[in-house]
């Protein structure tokens, strides 16, 4: 009886702590819903009371991700580097699945390679950009022409393969230190519009948790970022963890069109 009695009283123990861990739960998320979506009866509101305890308990440890003042309003560019390659369907996959677009900036030749990985680009609404013909500085920049040669060439091949175009570049490397003044010139007079990023994830050299960690760290504090990946089997791998650890930061994540302001070390607004 007195088994009976003692396995009673631990039920009711671990019953009240359930409680209070939902209860501390439910709260943490409607403190959050209410900061950032409004009233108890919004849409957000009635989604949020719906969700399993599962993730309610999720949503709520996920907190640790947010960096200090995060908020709606920043803004995250995905951009991916030297593809199409092997790798592409998977990603446009991953950013399908997550509801979210990237910014693809092309080589010439990968692009005449696989077709219709930039047909598929192009018709997900991907943003599009260019990444030269030769990815050789020692090529790119042997003059000023040849400089605007690459990125002419790269912009026919596209619009070859989808009928559409665009001025958007990254040039190899970052436009400093290596871009002579005079083909950053050539490029800018011909209405191109050139974009480096504030966040490298060192994916070439890292491992799919490093490039999550990175995006963590080096993240803290931005109202834009504009992450730098390529396309490697090790980057396809951490896509996920990346695109959950900015929308959990508050990012509102968007494809670079035309109408953006390119950011660049050149105008120093990186």
């Amino acid at each position: 009886m007195k088994r009976k009695s003692n396995h009673f009283i631990l039920a009711i123990i671990i019953g009240l702590i359930l409680s209070l861990v939902v209860l501390g739960v439910e709260f943490l998320i409607k403190e959050e819903s209410n900061e950032r979506y409004g009233n108890r009866d919004s849409e957000i509101y009635k989604v949020i009371q719906m969700k399993t305890l599962t993730e309610l308990i999720y949503e709520a440890s996920s907190q640790i991700y947010k960096g200090p003042g995060a908020n709606e309003g920043k803004i995250a560019y995905i951009t991916i580097d030297d593809g199409p390659s092997k790798y592409t369907n998977q990603i446009l996959d991953i950013l399908d699945r997550n509801n979210v677009k990237a910014t693809f900036f092309m080589l010439d030749g990968n692009m005449k390679k696989r077709p219709n990985e930039v047909e598929r680009i192009a018709l997900d609404g991907q943003g599009v950009g260019f990444h030269s013909v030769s990815h050789d500085i020692r090529v790119l920049y042997k003059t000023p022409e040849i400089t605007l040669e690459e990125f002419d060439t790269c912009k026919e091949t596209y619009k070859n393969i989808t009928g559409k175009e665009s001025k958007l570049i990254r040039l190899p490397y970052g436009s400093k230190p290596y871009t002579p003044e005079n083909s950053y010139k050539i490029l800018v007079d011909n209405n191109y519009l050139m974009w480096d990023w504030n966040l490298d994830t060192e994916d070439w050299r890292a491992t799919t948790d490093k490039i999550v960690s990175n995006v963590l760290y080096y993240g803290r504090n931005r109202s834009n970022l504009v992450v730098l990946i390529h396309e490697k089997e090790q980057s396809v791998k951490a896509l996920e963890g990346v695109i959950k650890v900015l929308k959990n930061r508050g990012y509102v994540i968007l494809p670079i069109d035309e109408n953006t302001q390119p950011l660049n070390y050149w105008s120093e607004n990186l």
